[in-house]
């Protein structure tokens, strides 16, 4: 089984007219109160003065390289009197409000949008916007929820280092505490990301040092430990100096620069 991990700014505003925009959290084109950003309790009678079809939408899974998702909130002025919004406030930075900012008379219908933004921001999604009336500048009447669930479009982000189709977990190893009587061998994860089986060797590997991966041949969509073996015993008359090389990773197709592996060997 692949071993994945999951990690894997941006505002976005969209035109409407006549319109009022602003960006989550109050930053853009208007400041808000610092009150708004945490959980402000709603307006007691706030229910009687906006009627929305749904306060909690739902938007499912969507991949971290998506773009912003759209989600509108219909309402309608059931109080009896004009009522104009003033603001929205929202609890992440990953999504921005639009909305009218016309007076609107009794039975008038009209629309809130929030945009999310998934870009870096893997994981749960749990964002809330508060909607701010003329009714009362300190308790919103509305809280609408956005749910569902940003997952990592990369299945490979947890191996960030890219050969080709070889995907590498780093391009370093450091061998500790060298004696001539020690052969240990360090490992490197990788996968195999292409549609095609791999066979690696590598080059410029000193006489001290050898290479393998287990398995010998990597399957598509596989993973595989490089493996990189130092010989203590053919260290004795190698200088300091020479205990420290770079090799390069053979069989697949990528820039000389990208194939170079880093190995340090210490001696005790």
């Amino acid at each position: 089984m692949n071993r994945k991990r999951r990690y894997c700014w941006l505002y976005w505003l969209i035109a409407f007219s006549p319109a009022h925009y602003m960006g989550a959290q109050g930053v853009g084109y208007q400041s808000v109160a610092v009150d708004s950003l945490v959980n402000p309790p709603l307006l007691e009678e706030g229910g009687q003065v906006f009627c929305f079809d749904s306060l909690h939408m739902h938007i499912g899974n969507i991949p971290d390289t998506d773009a912003p998702r759209v989600c509108t909130f219909p309402f309608r002025n059931i109080s009896g009197r004009e009522v104009r919004i003033t603001k929205i406030s929202t609890s992440c930075g990953c999504t921005a409000a639009a909305f009218s900012s016309e007076t609107l008379v009794p039975g008038t219908e009209s629309t809130v949008t929030l945009v999310y933004d998934p870009k870096n921001r893997i994981g749960t999604v749990e964002t809330y916007a508060f909607v701010y009336t003329d009714v009362s500048d300190k308790h919103p009447v509305a809280r609408l929820v956005l749910t569902g669930e940003v997952i990592c479009s990369d299945e490979w982000s947890y191996l960030p280092v890219v050969m080709g189709v070889l995907r590498m977990k780093r391009k370093q190893v450091v061998f500790s505490e060298m004696t001539s009587g020690i052969r240990p061998s360090e490992r490197i994860l990788c996968a195999n990301t292409g549609k095609k089986p791999l066979k690696l060797s590598a080059r410029m590997l000193p006489l001290y040092a050898a290479f393998h991966t287990e398995p010998a041949v990597i399957q598509p969509g596989q993973e595989a430990d490089v493996v990189i073996t130092v010989d203590g015993s053919k260290l004795s008359d190698i200088p300091d100096s020479r205990l420290q090389f770079n090799f390069l990773v053979e069989g697949v197709d990528a820039p000389v620069t990208d194939r170079l592996v880093k190995v340090t060997v210490k001696r005790l």
